[in-house]
């Protein structure tokens, strides 16, 4: 019988994970030359398979996978697996003798069409009298995010069904729901009131725009702040956001249980954030059998 496997970390590191170089299975570390696997969505079977064996792991877990038995389901053997196949084969021939004579009923249904997708949506942004450069296109489904061209052009990951919003600051607000046509030109009208209550930029500032999220999805009422100032929004619903900015400043991201970050804005329109958990664990990881307490293997000290 196997004994149960735990993972510790006796003391975390407090290298930044967002400043490592992707990888495959996770990110490269230049502090220490190591190759850092993301454990945060691996399975206990998976975690297991990876350890075994390998004495210079580095790893990268949440909480709930520390300091636990790791639950690895017994395997049935090949024999069991091959009779219950032989079983349920059986059965299902059986099945289908009595049931072959009987004549098979059709029915015509639109399922292809209630289900066509477009892919990607493209189409023109224009006003009343000319094109629209800069309009920030969000797909509210699944959060893709884009801007028009200067000459209006403009192409979203979309399907049917998908709600489409088109904002330009200045301009109503726009909403539209994709249909079957893969093309969609949109006219935007001047927004009175915003004139009217003298909503004007201030010089050399830009309206920029994205998604605040963590490995999930969304992250609602986020709060996204010009540092050194009181200026400042939050996240909508779906981890929107948008603000008024300047080239030089500094936005800080920030929500309950999780690391805040600081973006120094340059010319970008568009700005999609991911924030860490504070959660998420870093360090010296070590394995051991539960059975004894006793460590068997070191996986290696990372960031040393």
């Amino acid at each position: 019988m196997h004994k149960p496997v735990q993972i510790t970390i006796p003391t975390s590191c407090h290298e930044k994970w967002d400043e490592m170089t992707p990888t495959v299975k996770g990110k490269f570390c230049a502090s220490c030359q190591k190759n850092v696997i993301d454990f945060t969505k691996a399975s206990d079977r998976e975690i297991v398979q990876l350890i075994s064996g390998n004495k210079t792991l580095c790893g990268r877990f949440s909480p709930s996978q520390l300091d636990r038995d790791l639950i690895v389901p017994k395997e049935k053997s090949t024999a069991w697996t091959a009779i219950a196949a032989g079983v349920i084969s059986f059965i299902t021939i059986g099945s289908h003798k009595a049931t072959a004579q009987e004549t098979v009923k059709t029915e015509q249904t639109d399922y292809t069409n209630k289900y066509e997708t477009v892919g990607i949506l493209t189409g023109i942004v224009r006003d009343k009298n000319d094109v629209l450069a800069d309009v920030t296109i969000i797909n509210k489904t699944n959060n893709e995010t884009t801007v028009s061209l200067l000459n209006g052009d403009y192409e979203i990951l979309a399907y049917k069904g998908d709600i489409i919003e088109f904002y330009l600051d200045g301009y109503i607000t726009q909403t539209i729901t994709v249909k079957s046509n893969s093309r969609k030109n949109v006219k935007l009208k001047k927004d009175k009131n915003y004139i009217e209550q003298g909503h004007k930029q201030k010089t050399g500032s830009f309206i920029i725009h994205g998604t605040v999220n963590d490995e999930i999805g969304p992250l609602p009422s986020a709060n996204v702040v010009i540092k050194g100032t009181q200026t400042s929004t939050e996240a909508d619903i779906n981890g929107n956001y948008s603000i008024e900015v300047r080239k030089g400043d500094v936005l800080n991201f920030s929500f309950i249980g999780y690391e805040s970050k600081d973006i120094t804005i340059e010319n970008q329109k568009i700005l999609n954030i991911n924030l860490e958990s504070e959660d998420i664990i870093l360090g010296e990881v070590i394995y051991k059998r539960s059975f004894f307490g006793r460590v068997f293997h070191s996986i290696g000290n990372i960031f040393r």
